[in-house]
């Protein structure tokens, strides 16, 4: 309130063009860019079949979700988000995930949030990740009933409810936590698994109530044609395609460049991610 903000601290010096953006273009799902990234998935088969015999059970969403985490503490900008014509430097690394309770049409669904440093191992990743889905899926989550009601409230008291919680949130006033259990579109990045569903990746729009500013959607596995740079000859290869929304007013084409160069090396040798991120790793 007043200037501050539970989640996040202002940014201070920024350049022209990044501090008049948001007075330009102040919708977030206004200011998306699209794209799709094709993974090859033979080095995660690789990796999950070596841990396997270890007795290691990972998945590719364990791989993404591990390499999401240390990518937004590689590059700081993409943990950023825009709120109150201001840019905001979040204070931890969040997850928001919603997932449903069974694979019934009409199944009940849940919020998941998970927080983390940016410096877990993969191992880390997955227990923490893991243990909130557990606890997510066998106990009653107060915050959904809340809710859920809130949702049968009368249309013109919903109005207002929502109108309040709006602006709450642009003056800084929602409380902490309420922003980790309260809300789900309050993250770093939040991400859907469609290959648990068995649907390809899409690219899922923004939401402008809350802060988060990066979507990802994980899609089934795929055989695309794809070129062999050592025999020049076209193979079908396997594919995990990921569906990425950015805010594009938190970071420039370049740096985003980087982060896509970066992640496509961690999915390349992902036992990269078996060892905690150095300090000198992190970039500005």
């Amino acid at each position: 309130m007043f200037g501050r903000r539970s989640d996040g601290k202002k940014v201070k010096g920024l350049d022209g063009i990044s501090r008049l953006m948001p007075l330009f273009v102040p919708p977030r799902a206004g200011s998306a860019n699209y794209v799709m990234v094709d993974i090859e998935a033979g080095p995660l088969d690789d990796f999950i079949e070596k841990k396997r015999a270890e007795g290691i059970n990972y998945t590719y969403m364990d791989i993404v979700l591990a390499v999401l985490v240390r990518i937004f503490k590689m590059y700081p900008k993409l943990n950023r988000f825009i709120l109150a014509q201001q840019f905001w430097q979040r204070n931890v690394i969040e997850l928001s995930m919603i997932i449903k309770k069974s694979f019934r049409p009409d199944a009940e669904e849940t919020s998941l949030d998970t927080i983390f440093t940016g410096y877990e191992t993969i191992a880390e990743v997955k227990k923490l990740v893991d243990a909130d889905v557990d606890a997510a899926l066998n106990t009653h989550n107060g915050t959904d009933g809340k809710r859920d009601g809130l949702a049968h409230l009368p249309l013109w008291l919903l109005r207002i409810a929502v109108w309040a919680l709006k602006f709450a949130d642009y003056h800084g006033m929602l409380s902490a936590n309420f922003l980790k259990t309260g809300s789900p579109f309050h993250a770093s990045f939040f991400v859907a698994n469609l290959k648990s569903i068995s649907l390809q990746a899409i690219n899922h729009h923004l939401f402008d109530f809350g802060n988060c500013g990066f979507f990802l959607t994980m899609g089934k596995e795929c055989y695309l044609p794809k070129v062999n740079p050592e025999t020049g000859n076209v193979e079908s290869t396997k594919i995990i395609q990921l569906g990425i929304s950015l805010d594009g007013r938190l970071v420039d084409g370049l740096y985003f460049s980087h982060v896509l160069k970066t992640s496509k090396r961690l999915f390349a040798d992902v036992s990269k991610l078996e060892l905690p991120l150095r300090e000198d790793e992190i970039r500005a």
